[in-house]
């Protein structure tokens, strides 16, 4: 195996992730992404998840998210 430099590494990394990426259709980028966030967020705090969330969107969302999942509305039909 040859040793690579640093950035040799860092090209060859980018390289082979581009190639990676181009393989992929819209869902599994999709999926990846989700998991990818889902799996970030989960090692916040509550107060880190809300840092997050406010400085991506704004405090209004993040209020809102509470809302959502502490008040579940009652589904009708069916």
């Amino acid at each position: 195996m040859k040793n690579l430099t640093s950035a040799q590494k860092d090209e060859l990394i980018a390289q082979y992730s581009q190639l990676i990426v181009d393989s992929m259709d819209y869902k599994s980028l999709e999926q990846f992404v989700y998991d990818t966030m889902t799996e970030f967020l989960e090692k916040l705090t509550d107060s880190e998840l809300k840092e997050e969330i406010s400085l991506t969107n704004d405090e209004e969302l993040y209020d809102e998210l509470v809302d959502n999942v502490t008040n579940p509305t009652i589904k009708q039909g069916g």
